[in-house]
């Protein structure tokens, strides 16, 4: 039997003064500053107003922690609407469904860029969307660090060996961080030629959804955390049919489409 390479530690909390400093926290805002910084020079590159790139990308953001903690409490854990009302819905920092962040991301950036502050849509959202995979490694590098995600027992070299009598089971958000990294140079190395607006959002959902969706198949269902089933899927299994889906969609439209090197920041005209 191959030893496990990774052993348990307990996520700790560091206080410093007031402030506690958490792992998932910390990595999570850095992924937050590294995509921020890639959307900024991916913009000026593209010949975009800095301030459309950036402010859309927190307003994208913002809306992605919004909906993706309301789908965490209806999808996930709907009880926490009987015992705390719509207080559940309230507090977005208990709890977060990454598919669910995905449709936030989606109102979001349609509201910034197409009623908000009307602009180029795929030249903008694009942008954001060349950088997310970057700043995602880092998020699931938070989730990692938390044990947000454990998974089936697994003596499987990459398995965490948690205290009995949880024992070695695979952690999602490591599995996740390294395919991420995958997804990141794939990106990084398709950007050597100019791009249609919308390629690395179609791109990203042929790569991300069928891995996410075989992944979640490694969830345990025996554990006090496991996620709900839906017809034996998870919702986010669900949403990652849905992303693909659109994905393809969205490649279909873009056939034909004249690949840009820069994009004007002028207003749209619709």
């Amino acid at each position: 039997m191959i030893p496990l390479l990774i052993p348990y530690w307990a996520p700790k909390v560091v206080n410093v003064g007031p402030v506690p400093i958490d792992p998932w926290a910390t990595l999570v805002l850095i992924g937050l500053v590294v995509g921020l910084e890639i959307s900024r020079a991916r913009g000026i590159k593209r010949g975009l107003e800095v301030p459309d790139v950036v402010d859309g990308a927190m307003f994208t953001v913002g809306m992605g922690f919004v909906v993706g903690h309301i789908m965490h409490v209806l999808a996930y854990n709907p009880e926490r609407l009987e015992t705390d009302g719509v207080m559940a819905l309230v507090r977005v920092w208990q709890g977060f469904s990454s598919t669910g962040g995905f449709i936030g991301a989606v109102i979001g950036s349609v509201l910034f860029w197409r009623v908000i502050r009307p602009r180029d849509y795929f030249a903008h959202a694009d942008t954001i969307m060349f950088a997310f995979p970057f700043a995602w490694v880092f998020g699931r590098l938070g989730c990692f660090a938390a044990h947000d995600h454990i998974g089936r027992s697994s003596e499987f070299f990459l398995a965490v060996n948690f205290p009995l009598p949880t024992g070695p089971r695979h952690d999602l958000g490591l599995y996740e961080a390294l395919w991420t990294v995958v997804i990141s140079a794939v990106f990084f190395a398709l950007d050597r030629k100019p791009r249609k607006g919308g390629f690395y959002i179609a791109l990203w959902a042929f790569l991300y959804a069928p891995a996410r969706f075989v992944l979640d198949f490694l969830r345990n269902e025996d554990l006090a955390n496991s996620d709900v089933r839906w017809v034996g899927l998870t919702p986010a299994q669900w949403g990652m049919i849905v992303m693909f889906g659109a994905g393809a969609f969205l490649a279909f439209k873009l056939r034909g489409a004249p690949d840009s090197a820069g994009s004007s920041s002028a207003p749209a005209s619709e």
